[in-house]
């Protein structure tokens, strides 16, 4: 082809190409002005979404207002999740690696060995017979950290750092509270630990700088009083870990890993623990949790969701819980909420995270009622609890004005359990509260 003509059509084709980015661009600046289509809330996310900026003189002359309008454009554009999803594919088909870390990096404080500390009981010992040795689910694998979740193997996992400060605030905050209550009930304290301490060989979490979770509950345990009841449950989850234990898009444990703390807890109490394979089941295939939307939705968990298996309770699956307006209403405790988006499956058991709810299971007569003071970790469970006691109440810390006391002067409660992952038991973020209820 002669020099001209090459010329020619090779400023034909890169006009093409300018006429076809213009009109892209064009179709995206019209998109983006169809206000009627901008989402509020983020179903992938569990959020809601940025709200356009109040107009104030102040904002409008130190910029903010139109930084806040920036915000707004972005976070709100029409068809955010599909274009990010779309994102994620190309990423894909063009060869990006699966496995992925995103997030911030955190430097964990040492675990000390606190000769101060209050003796406690040494952590539970397994109940399994001898010559049944079970899987072991170790993994070894070595990623590369840039921040808090780690997704190798088609699963992610919560990364753990200790703050001594939160865990001396935590264990003082539970010390009150048993001396507040001592009097009228019997106090629980179950810390549950999340899923690297007990899914990650000790040499990936070294790679990681990760915090040893057994080492750090039983710090904070054995800074408590000793007439605290403290249920361990991680040797016996950590025992288990080739069972399906933890979920692999979310962060918390499932019904079956909620089900090898319920067994320390009747451990704690003297209670016989029902066996599993007793309860019927429910089954919620397609579940993608918080690690798949904390991950830009990696498609390594997008292509091998969780199955939410929940255990109904023999006795009773009724309950009832308050709503906003402070009204209660009947749901079921083991639900079927396959209806729901399928980043809020978790919301089948307990109610989800609500103010008050409880339970009475009429095969009881005793009068027996235990109080739960939980983070969202509590909702899987609760379910087990139903089928040893006349009456369950359950209160989300984040959400209720309830105390103990009240609880027991209008519920007769014998038995509080307060429970928490991790990380709420090792940091301020929650202290407050969880001391609130406690009066």
């Amino acid at each position: 082809m002669p020099k001209e003509e090459r010329k020619k059509w090779n400023g034909l084709i890169r006009g093409i190409k300018v006429l076809c980015f213009g009109g892209i661009l064009a179709v995206m600046c019209v998109i983006g002005l169809l206000w009627f289509l901008r989402p509020d809330t983020s179903v992938v996310e569990k959020r809601s979404l940025t709200q356009f900026p109040d107009f104030t003189w102040s904002s409008f002359w130190d910029g903010s207002f139109f930084k806040g309008i920036d915000t707004w454009y972005a976070d709100t554009y029409p068809l955010r999740e599909g274009l990010i999803a779309g994102s994620q594919a190309m990423a894909e088909r063009y060869g990006l690696r699966k496995d992925q870390i995103v997030g911030e990096t955190i430097t964990a404080d040492e675990i000390p060995d606190d000769p101060n500390a209050l003796a406690v009981e040494p952590v539970s010992q397994f109940q399994e017979e001898p010559d049944t040795p079970l899987e072991d689910g170790t993994v070894t694998e070595l990623g590369e950290l840039q921040g808090q979740i780690y997704i190798t193997n088609n699963s992610g996992y919560g990364l753990y750092y200790f703050s001594q400060e939160g865990a001396d605030a935590f264990a003082s905050m539970m010390n009150q509270v048993y001396a507040n209550v001592k009097d009228q009930v019997n106090l629980y304290v179950m810390i549950c630990p999340i899923s690297a301490g007990v899914m990650l060989d000790q040499s990936v979490l070294d790679d990681m700088k990760c915090s040893n979770e057994r080492d750090a509950i039983e710090y904070v345990y054995g800074r408590m009083e000793e007439g605290i009841h403290t249920v361990s449950a991680f040797d016996r989850l950590k025992k288990h870990n080739a069972e399906y234990i933890y979920f692999h898009t979310d962060h918390h444990w499932t019904a079956l890993g909620a089900y090898y703390a319920y067994v320390e807890f009747c451990k704690e109490k003297g209670l016989a623990a029902h066996k599993v394979e007793d309860y019927e089941t429910l089954t919620l295939p397609g579940f993608l949790g918080t690690f798949y939307s904390s991950s830009n939705n990696s498609p390594a968990l997008r292509d091998n969701p969780d199955t939410v298996i929940g255990y109904l309770p023999k006795g009773t699956n009724t309950m009832m819980m308050s709503d906003k307006e402070g009204n209660m209403n009947q749901w079921k405790i083991v639900n079927d909420v396959s209806s729901y988006p399928k980043s809020e499956l978790y919301a089948a058991f307990a109610g989800g995270d609500k103010a008050f709810s409880y339970a009475h299971n009429e095969t009881i007569t005793d009068g027996s009622a235990v109080m739960v003071v939980k983070d969202s970790f509590g909702n899987a469970f609760i379910p087990w609890l139903v089928d040893h006691y006349e009456y369950v109440y359950w209160v989300d810390v984040r959400y209720t004005s309830n105390t103990i006391s009240q609880m027991v002067a209008d519920y007769g409660v014998t038995d509080v359990i307060y429970q928490c992952q991790i990380y709420n038991a090792t940091t301020k973020n929650l202290l407050s509260k969880y001391a609130a209820i406690g009066k």
